[in-house]
């Protein structure tokens, strides 16, 4: 009896909506777990379609195959078709493309939590002792990301579609390109971390399109304020001294000024050698030891400070980063700097080197940028003026005796002439 009612040929049927008062042709029909579905549709023909496609899938499989949820995505799958014939495409199997997805799914819920490819991430990352700031800033952009996908997502089902909405939805949110791109960057990471370990099947965010970042002007401080802050540091905090002078001559990275000992500095040849182990980019350089660095290095040994072991104490690189941003702190607000722009000594260096120099591939090489000198170019060729570069690298413990008298020569009145 059950089953003859279920069988049943549904009839379109004209229905008035109460609240638009608006007409429909309503069909309503039960599914094969005994839901009662209602279609509304304003032409006949598509209603009498419908209807058709119901009675005929019902005779070929009986009323347990048919659902509201399969008839619209026949519906779907013949508007598909439709249309790669009509592009002159031939369109694949049916079944092929259901067993596909299949296939997809299967291998997507095999995988791992985004959660626990999150988690499994950031502990590899803070296991590797990378500086503090890096571990940081990487915990801040995967809590963002994993944010935008439900909780219990299978890593292995977030594709790159996901991935571009989710994106999207960041700068809709008031986030800035560069935030944005930082987040793809760390989301990119984690997926190609997940691959090599077999954690996930592929790494949806390398198809995803990144957003566009303008650039903005970079942020220096003056030779005078160079000069301010290394002989405040000499007077209260000699053990600074190595560090800064080595941050500002150099223009190291502040995670690799953390990794380097007093062993690197090779005065014969006048290099510091930044190793591949210390670098970034895991590759390693050397930079020239400017004058001017010497005499910083030897005023601090004769402040106290022995050239012995790293520069920024420390047995691992958070515990140098984090005595480093304490103790410059402190030697800045001692000079009397309030205000200091992001990155400020290395970005000077890079600015100031290549105003002086006017080489920006060796500019490029000394701070890590050698396969992207374009960026440099962009970015420092006018930054500051050359006297200013030339002015950077003639920062010392103490005035040169030459320009003190030139001082006091250009203060003295010049002396009247006797009558004669």
């Amino acid at each position: 009896m059950e089953e003859n009612r279920r069988m049943k040929k549904p009839k379109a049927r004209l229905w008035t909506d109460p609240k638009t008062g608006k007409q429909y042709l309503r069909v309503r029909s039960t599914d094969a777990n005994g839901k009662s579905v209602a279609r509304m549709f304003t032409e006949q023909e598509d209603a009498d379609e419908y209807i058709a496609t119901l009675v005929k899938e019902r005779k070929r499989h009986g009323a347990a195959a048919v659902n509201s949820d399969e008839i619209d995505a026949l519906r779907v799958w013949r508007e598909y078709v439709s249309k790669e014939h009509t592009a002159g495409r031939d369109a694949p199997a049916l079944r092929d493309v259901i067993r596909g997805t299949i296939e997809r799914l299967s291998v997507g819920t095999s995988t791992a939590a985004l959660s626990d490819l999150h988690k499994k991430f950031r502990d590899s990352r803070e296991k590797a002792e990378l500086s503090a700031s890096h571990v940081s800033g990487l915990k801040y952009r995967l809590k963002r990301f994993v944010s935008y996908f439900p909780k219990d997502e299978a890593a292995g089902n977030i594709n790159t579609e996901a991935i571009e909405r989710a994106l999207s939805s960041m700068r809709a949110g008031g986030l800035t390109a560069q935030t944005v791109k930082g987040i793809r960057g760390a989301a990119h990471a984690m997926f190609e971390w997940g691959v090599d370990r077999g954690l996930v099947g592929s790494n949806p965010v390398s198809r995803s399109k990144a957003p566009k970042v303008t650039q903005g002007e970079v942020g220096t401080i003056t030779a005078s304020q160079l000069k301010g802050l290394l002989r405040t540091a000499l007077k209260t905090n000699p053990q600074m001294v190595p560090a800064l002078a080595t941050w500002a001559f150099t223009g190291v990275r502040r995670a690799e000024l953390c990794r380097l000992r007093y062993d690197d500095f090779d005065h014969a040849r006048k290099e510091l050698r930044v190793s591949a182990a210390a670098a970034k980019t895991g590759t390693a350089r050397f930079i020239p030891i400017p004058p001017c660095l010497k005499e910083w290095l030897d005023a601090a040994k004769a402040a106290g400070v022995l050239p012995v072991g790293k520069i920024i104490p420390g047995d691992t690189d958070m515990l140098a980063e984090a005595w480093l941003n304490r103790e410059f702190l402190s030697v800045k607000a001692d000079a009397g700097l309030t205000e200091w722009p992001q990155n400020a000594m290395r970005h000077s260096f890079a600015s100031h080197a290549s105003a002086k120099f006017e080489d920006f591939g060796k500019v490029g090489a000394w701070i890590g940028h050698a396969q992207d000198a374009g960026l440099l170019i962009q970015r420092y060729r006018h930054a500051v003026r050359k006297s200013e570069g030339e002015a950077w690298f003639e920062v010392l413990p103490k005035d040169k005796p030459a320009k003190k008298a030139a001082k006091k020569a250009a203060q003295k009145t010049p002396a009247k002439r006797k009558a004669v």
